[in-house]
């Protein structure tokens, strides 16, 4: 484990704090809700959801952050500017405190949920998703021109996925015709508390720098810093054959149909025992390269699904405690009030 030399800022969201030396703070993790083919979205257009279920889902997160000491933002995802103002109203009446990420694949949709969020006095806990080379210009007047103070600063460079062309983006610019680099629009926005993210990249395709890109960020800049991690394993080919779902009705299980009934049971129990070694065989990795990248100094680890909070959050406090221990050999110690090591240990 390490320090760093540079100062490290810290970031507060409504006392949710991020950044700093390992093991100062928790590790803030990021639960992705809304997202492409979500279940509790009923309407992703309206932005009507199931919102029984979308807040248990919440509820669920909260709870085990107050049991591990590991808190939480929400990553809130629309396409649709009507979408977006329907979740923002959403989790602001079932809680008025946590940040929340602003995250599409719309640019004009997070434009317009900067303006929203500014007229109804959330822009305080909006965290804008992301600041990347292919941000227009369009948008980056609607950051300037609203409350937003919180983004993700991408550095994301396709030409260069090393660690000197991670931070090329971040300072000089180049990617898809930008003249300014990443840091630089974000001031330019009226960023003052940017989160740099490390930009997650598929294996054999530079995802070794999006872990040493961690150390450069803290080291060089001093920011909080973090990224979606999982997304590694979402796109690593060879293990989506591994993702099974019991959603699927199993050909093996129907071929016994009208036969013995023992026999008939046997194969469903075996062929159950087999979902759940798949899905632990997807599960594992897709926690594991989170952890990895805590161990490295990450601030933000944006996990996902919310669903997958259990094995994420468990996951994460015996790392931030692993973390501590050592860090404390260093001369540092934790900063926060609330610390898994004090709830855990």
């Amino acid at each position: 484990m390490f320090r760093f030399e540079k100062e490290q800022k810290v970031w507060d969201f409504n006392g949710t704090k991020i950044g700093g030396q390992p093991g100062e703070y928790p590790t803030v993790l990021g639960a992705s809700i809304f997202y492409n083919k979500h279940e509790v979205v009923l309407d992703d257009h309206t932005g009507k959801i199931d919102k029984p279920v979308a807040e248990a889902l919440w509820n669920r997160c909260q709870e085990l952050s107050d049991l591990t000491g590991i808190p939480h933002f929400i990553q809130i995802i629309a396409e649709f500017p009507e979408a977006f103002e329907s979740y923002f109203n959403w989790f602001d009446s079932i809680d008025n405190k946590t940040a929340f990420l602003m995250d599409s694949s719309v640019p004009t949709s997070l434009a317009h949920a900067c303006k929203y969020v500014t007229e109804v006095g959330l822009a305080d806990r909006a965290i804008y998703n992301s600041i990347n080379g292919s941000i227009p210009p369009e948008n980056i007047e609607a950051i300037a021109q609203s409350d937003v103070s919180a983004a993700i600063v991408l550095a994301f460079n396709p030409a260069d996925p090393s660690v000197v062309g991670r931070e090329k983006v971040l300072t000089e610019g180049g990617v898809a015709g930008q003249t300014m680099g990443m840091l630089e629009i974000a001031e330019k926005c009226g960023i003052t508390r940017p989160i740099l993210d490390t930009a997650a990249t598929p294996l054999g395709l530079g995802s070794g720098g999006s872990y040493r890109e961690i150390l450069a960020c803290k080291a060089i800049h001093g920011y909080p810093t973090g990224g979606a991690y999982h997304n590694m394993t979402v796109s690593w080919t060879w293990l989506k054959r591994w993702k099974g779902t019991k959603k699927n009705p199993s050909a093996l299980a129907a071929g016994y149909e009208g036969k013995d009934a023992l026999l008939k049971q046997m194969t469903h129990h075996y062929l159950g025992g087999m979902e759940g070694i798949k899905q632990a065989a997807w599960s594992a990795p897709d926690i594991g390269c989170n952890m990895i990248a805590s161990t490295l100094g990450a601030d933000l680890i944006m996990y996902g699904p919310i669903e997958n909070v259990e094995a994420m959050i468990t996951a994460q406090a015996y790392t931030d405690i692993t973390v501590l221990e050592a860090t404390r050999m260093l001369g540092i110690d934790v900063c926060a009030e609330t610390h898994p090591i004090f709830k855990l240990i």
